[in-house]
C-alpha cells in the first residue's frame, strides 16, 4: 500500500508568507528566517517503523513500563504489516517523580527511530513558547511545536510534553496549545503565531508525563490515554539496577575500570531506591570505586555519595 505524499505545511503558503516579509525590518525578518529556510521544502517522510528488535530491551529495562511498551510494539506490528507509518495514540505517563517517566519517552523514541524533541511544561509560563508569538511583539518569536515539525526529518517525530501538570494557571496557559493539537482533525491546521502559516502537526506521536493528574483538566485526561506507572517490584529493580550500570559503564569514559557486574550487597543496597535515585548513587559510586584504585563498588560508596548531598544546602 502505498503512502502519499505528506507536507507539514503548503508551499504556496509558505512562500506568501515570505514574500510578506519582505517588508518587514530586517530584525523580524531574522527572527522567523531559520524556520522559513526549513519549510521552503516542506515535504516530508513519514517513518515506518519495521525494526521491532529493540521491545523487549525496552521492556528489561524500564519493568514497570511494560503496558506502555506493549502498545507502541502493537502498533507498530500491524502498521508496518500494511507499510504504513508509525501513529500512536497521545499517552500521559503518570507517576511520582523518579520513576524515569522522561528517560523512558527519551529511550522510545531510539527504539522507534522518531526524532525526539522534549519541552518541559515547569519551565514556561505563556502559550507562546508552544505556539509562537506575535513578530509585532518586540520579543515575538517561533514556538516550540513549529520549530522542532520544521526542524525534524520526518512528518511524525516524537515529541514528550514533560510535567504536563505543572502548567501556569494563567489566561497565557501553555495547556491551550494543547486542546487543539492532541485532536486530528485540529491539527491538521495548527499555527503558529509568528510564523503564520498552517502546519500540519497531525502526525505527531506525543507523550506526556504528570506527578499528579488531578492538576491536569478534564480536557485534556480526554484527549490522551493515561497510564499510572508503580515502582517496580524487587525483580523489576534487579534489571533496572543492571541496566543502569551497564548504561553507566558504557557511556562513561572511566567506565571500563570497572568490573561488568554489581556485587549482590551492592544491589541490596540499591534496591529500595527510585529508579533516578539509583542512577545517582551508582554514578557516586563508580568515581568513589575508582579514586579508591578499585574496580568494584561496594556500599559503603553508595552511602557515602548519598550523606554527602544531604549536607548540601539549608535543609
Amino acid at each position: 500500500m502505498d503512502t502519499p505524499d505528506f507536507y507539514i505545511s503548503k508551499p504556496d503558503a509558505v512562500k506568501a508568507r515570505v514574500s510578506e516579509l519582505k517588508d518587514q525590518g530586517r530584525e523580524v525578518r531574522a527572527r522567523l528566517a531559520p524556520v522559513l529556510k526549513k519549510l521552503w521544502d516542506p515535504k516530508r517522510d513519514l517513518k515506518i517503523v519495521d525494526n521491532l528488535k529493540g521491545f523487549q530491551n525496552l521492556r528489561y529495562r524500564f519493568p514497570n513500563f511494560a503496558a506502555v511498551v506493549d502498545v507502541y510494539e502493537a502498533n507498530a506490528i500491524a502498521l508496518s504489516k500494511v507499510n504504513q507509518p508509525y501513529e500512536a495514540q497521545p499517552i500521559l505517563l503518570c507517576g511520582e517523580p523518579g520513576l524515569g517517566k522522561t528517560l523512558f519517552a527519551n529511550e522510545l523514541a531510539r527504539t522507534l527511530g522518531l526524532p525526539y524533541y522534549e519541552i518541559a511544561l515547569s519551565t514556561i509560563t505563556a502559550s507562546f513558547a508552544l505556539s509562537g508569538g506575535s513578530v509585532q511583539w518586540e520579543n515575538g518569536s517561533v514556538g516550540f511545536v513549529a520549530k522542532s515539525l520544521a526542524d525534524s526529518a520526518v512528518g511524525n517525530p516524537l515529541f514528550l510534553i514533560d510535567e504536563l501538570d505543572k502548567s501556569s494557571g494563567s489566561k497565557y496557559n501553555p495547556m491551550n496549545s494543547f486542546y487543539g493539537l492532541l485532536e486530528r482533525h485540529t491539527a491538521e491546521r495548527f499555527k503558529d503565531e509568528a510564523v503564520d502559516v498552517e502546519l500540519n502537526t497531525s502526525k505527531i506521536v506525543w507523550i506526556a508525563t504528570a506527578n499528579d493528574v488531578a492538576n491536569v483538566p478534564e480536557a485534556i485526561l480526554s484527549r490522551v490515554r493515561p497510564f499510572y506507572i508503580q515502582r517496580p517490584d524487587q525483580a523489576g529493580m534487579r534489571a533496572v539496577i543492571a541496566s543502569v550500570y551497564k548504561s553507566l559503564r558504557k557511556n562513561k569514559p572511566y567506565g571500563r575500570l570497572l568490573q561488568e557486574g554489581l556485587n549482590e550487597n551492592v544491589i541490596k543496597a540499591l534496591i529500595d531506591q527510585l529508579p533516578r535515585a539509583v542512577r545517582q548513587s551508582l554514578e557516586d559510586g563508580m568515581l568513589k570505586a575508582i579514586v579508591a584504585d578499585r574496580d568494584h563498588i561496594t556500599p559503603d560508596d553508595l552511602m557515602a555519595g548519598r550523606k554527602e548531598k544531604q549536607r548540601v544546602g539549608f535543609c
